[in-house]
């Protein structure tokens, strides 16, 4: 019998085994055709037309008045004063505020920005899944901030992502960086704000929460954002009732996942083949990973989507080796 395992770490296989190279280079062949399929950048991003009047925003500290600013055509002193709010130099030099000293009119999802994460982000039976919107916190970016290098820390296991609105104040620099497995994409949304025809518009950029990501130095202006925390609700809670469609790349990854499975030479007498997770996920000491095959996300679910329709059983399975180094366990 052969299983599938989605695995969170690291695995070997059997060494009892014996693989004859020819079969190691075929393996290694399919192996390169399902991480090819499996390759797609990790965000979504653009523009999105907005009316001025939802660009309002109130904030203030603890016991001082409340200020009132329009972000769609906000003064440079409106500005220094919305930046001079609060200040954190420890790990980002930039400003923010939390929830509970900011007010915004604008939203995310009367935007239409979480059904573009659905479609662009999410694949097939996740983008059908309800999601539910947690505003974050607000920060701006003055002259010679900037935001280092890091990846989020989901704050629930049900957490997928992050959703970052870039508002139309004039500045420049301030480039939002993604990274992942090699690769790297530079957006400019200072460019892409000027540029648009359609005005007041804001930028967004959503994205995995374990995408690395920072902020390049602002060499000029105001760079203010709103982030919102993105998080799937359990499916016994909601899920949205349409029907849905395999990603474009899904068909490209079953014919090789069908190859390997079907072929004689690969674990002739059993056993178990196992898939490293692409996506990260909060998986603390004594975690039973027994729910996760519901929380898995974007590649990671789709490989499980290809899996089911191919009749194969799978799981998600933590693999370690013990202490004496010899012996490789499996977990859930």
């Amino acid at each position: 019998m052969r299983r599938a395992v989605l695995s969170i770490g690291w695995y070997s296989t059997a060494h009892d085994v014996l693989i004859d190279h020819d079969t190691v280079r075929l393996l290694h062949r399919l192996c390169e055709s399902v991480k090819s399929s499996l390759s797609a950048r990790p965000y979504c991003a653009g523009t999105c037309p907005v009316s001025p009047e939802k660009l309002v925003l109130f904030y203030g500290a603890d016991n001082s008045d409340v200020s009132r600013i329009n972000l769609s055509n906000s003064t440079p002193e409106e500005l220094d004063n919305l930046s001079n709010a609060f200040y954190d130099e420890t790990y980002r030099k930039a400003r923010e505020m939390n929830i509970a000293n900011f007010a915004t009119r604008f939203s995310a999802r009367n935007a239409g920005l979480i059904d573009v994460v659905r479609r662009e982000l999410l694949t097939n039976t996740d983008a059908n899944r309800e999601i539910k919107v947690e505003l974050y916190k607000l920060n701006v970016y003055g002259k010679g901030s900037f935001f280092k290098a890091h990846k989020d820390t989901p704050r629930d296991e049900t957490m997928f992502g992050s959703l970052v609105i870039i508002f139309p104040t004039p500045h420049e620099g301030g480039e939002f960086v993604l990274r992942e497995e090699g690769r790297e994409w530079l957006l400019d949304f200072a460019g892409m704000l000027s540029n648009t025809s359609q005005q007041p518009c804001v930028g967004y950029v959503s994205f995995f929460s374990d995408v690395e990501h920072e902020v390049h130095m602002v060499a000029s202006g105001h760079r203010v954002t709103l982030t919102y925390n993105l998080y799937f609700v359990p499916e016994t809670q909601g899920t949205i009732g349409t029907t849905s469609t395999p990603a474009p790349y899904e068909g490209s990854l079953a014919a090789p996942l069908y190859t390997l499975l079907t072929d004689p030479a690969v674990l002739p007498r059993g056993g178990y083949l196992a898939f490293g997770l692409r996506r990260h996920y909060p998986v603390q000491k004594r975690t039973r990973v027994i729910g996760y095959d519901d929380c898995l996300k974007g590649k990671d679910a789709a490989l499980g989507r290809v899996l089911t329709s191919l009749g194969v059983a799978w799981n998600v399975l933590v693999f370690y080796r013990n202490g004496d180094h010899t012996t490789t366990t499996l977990t859930r």
